[in-house]
């Protein structure tokens, strides 16, 4: 909802190697308190621009990729009454990680009408190795391999409701995947093939949602919230039928000069039968592996302290909880939590962002992550 398709697609541009020498160096020193930003050359990034990606999602390991965007106007965006309106973005992009994960897909996000209506649309294949722990947490402790090839699609229009800061929208969703679960690493059986499959799921979505951040990258003060319901059917191109839903919440506020605090909810909820395994929610937090701890319903907090010990250096402290629930009952996992600590640079001080690196330590895993703006693009 909102924004969150941009942020995360532009804060890749600041992972871009950038080599200040020579008359360069002027444009990315601020003459404000002589330090180094890239305020002006992001704003006056226009056309094509290649990006490197980098991964380092502790459930499919470390790698990266390349992104080549497409800025149909400029990155700073125009002025509009009260807002910015941001430009329209195209992109491809490729990658892979060590575990044998790869990724080739392209999007387009298109902002129409003086930002009075936001078009999302993407596809993309790709190989995907990771850990199954089974929902409600059965297979915790022997997680089951899997592979699993995977098309997606996505389409989805917002618009805005007259010249408020709220959006309604509609989405359509395919995951077409061919999957086969390593049984054998657990229980070999000779001559006897672990399973393969095929699953596909098909959505039509509506949401409602609010947004007014004062800031894009790094917001300070603000809400944005929502929530979202989905209809998979297999009149839409699934296999099977199912509702899903989704409330979300991200408050921020600053407490006094030097301090601001940010808090998230989340709630997710699937319900009806033959549900694929992917589909079902799971926890995403820092410190936490994609699909670890999974239910027909998840709930989580967490909180973000933000102090600017020095005016271009910020400390981030973070922690939070999340329980799952799977047929009624509160899952095997108990409450899962997770906490670390980051630092930020203010990158871009025209544009307020930050960037930096957080380390953050979950029930089994401590891991570290590139952070670009905020830490909650979900």
């Amino acid at each position: 909802m909102g924004m969150l398709p941009l942020g995360r697609l532009l804060s890749l541009l600041f992972l871009f190697p950038v080599t200040a020498v020579g008359g360069l160096a002027e444009r990315f020193i601020d003459p404000v308190d002589g330090n180094f930003d890239t305020s002006d050359w992001l704003a006056s990034r226009q056309g094509f621009l290649p990006v490197p990606i980098v991964i380092t999602e502790p459930a499919v390991g470390y790698g990266g990729g390349i992104a080549l965007t497409f800025f149909h106007g400029r990155f700073g965006g125009t002025a509009n009454n009260r807002r910015r309106v941001p430009p329209s973005v195209s992109v491809v992009a490729a990658g892979g990680t060590g575990n044998g994960t790869w990724f080739v897909g392209g999007g387009h996000l298109g902002i129409w009408k003086q930002d009075r209506i936001r078009y999302l649309g993407g596809a993309g294949y790709g190989n995907i190795n990771m850990d199954y722990y089974g929902t409600g947490g059965q297979l915790a402790g022997h997680p089951v391999s899997f592979s699993s090839k995977a098309f997606g699609l996505l389409q989805q229009l917002d618009f805005r409701l007259g010249d408020s800061d709220f959006f309604s929208g509609i989405g359509y969703r395919l995951v077409d995947t061919r999957n086969r679960f390593h049984l054998s690493s657990l229980l070999p059986i000779p001559g006897v093939p672990d399973p393969d499959f095929d699953l596909r799921s098909a959505s039509l979505s509506l949401s409602l949602g609010y947004d007014d951040r004062d800031n894009l990258f790094t917001p300070s003060r603000g809400l944005d919230a929502g929530i979202e319901l989905s209809r998979y059917d297999t009149v839409l191109g699934g296999d099977s039928d199912f509702n899903k839903y989704r409330l979300y919440g991200k408050y921020y506020r600053p407490l006094g000069r030097d301090w601001v605090v940010g808090v998230r909810g989340d709630v997710e909820g699937v319900s009806g039968d033959d549900i694929p395994f992917y589909e079902y929610p799971f926890v995403q937090m820092r410190g936490i592996k994609v699909l670890r701890y999974q239910g027909e319903r998840i709930a989580l907090g967490e909180l973000e302290l933000r102090w600017s010990f020095r005016p271009r250096w910020v400390l981030v402290g973070f922690g939070g909880v999340a329980r799952t629930w799977f047929s009624g009952k509160s899952g095997q996992n108990g409450l899962i939590d997770s906490r670390g600590l980051g630092f930020r640079y203010l990158i871009a001080r025209k544009l307020g962002l930050q960037a930096g690196v957080d380390i953050a330590k979950g029930p089994e895993d401590t891991a570290f992550y590139i952070v670009v703006g905020s830490s909650w693009l979900r």
